[in-house]
C-alpha cells in the first residue's frame, strides 16, 4: 500500500488471503484505526512497514537519479495477473520492474 491513508489498513487487511502480507510503502502514514482481530489479522494475517527512508533520502535520491543515465525498464502484467508476476519474480524472469496495471 503507498497511499498515506492509514484509514486503508483495516480495508487492505479485510481483503487478504490467509497467510497474507500487508506491506505499507509510504515514508508517511496518518493514525491507523484500531484493527479487530478476527476481522483484520485472524488466519495469519501481517502488516510489515517496507520503509526506511525518509522525505530527504527520496529526494537526495531524485536529484541522484537526474543527474545520471539511468535506463528503466518495465514488465507490464493485468492486475489479474498479479500471481504470475510475483511467480516471474521469485523465478528471476524479470529483467526490470514488474509493473501491475490497473484499467
Amino acid at each position: 500500500m503507498f497511499a498515506p491513508a492509514g484509514e486503508l489498513v483495516p480495508a487492505a487487511l479485510e481483503r487478504l488471503d490467509r497467510s497474507g502480507t500487508l506491506a505499507i510503502a509510504g515514508i508517511h502514514l496518518s493514525d491507523v484505526p484500531p484493527l479487530d482481530y478476527q476481522r483484520h489479522l485472524f488466519q495469519e494475517r501481517q502488516v510489515r512497514s517496507v520503509t526506511a527512508n525518509t522525505r530527504a533520502d527520496g529526494e537526495e535520491f531524485l536529484r541522484l537519479a537526474g543527474r545520471l543515465p539511468l535506463r528503466v525498464w518495465t514488465v507490464p502484467y493485468a492486475l489479474d495477473d498479479a500471481d504470475r508476476a510475483l511467480r516471474d519474480l521469485a523465478d528471476d524472469h524479470v529483467n526490470g520492474a514488474a509493473v501491475l496495471l490497473c484499467s
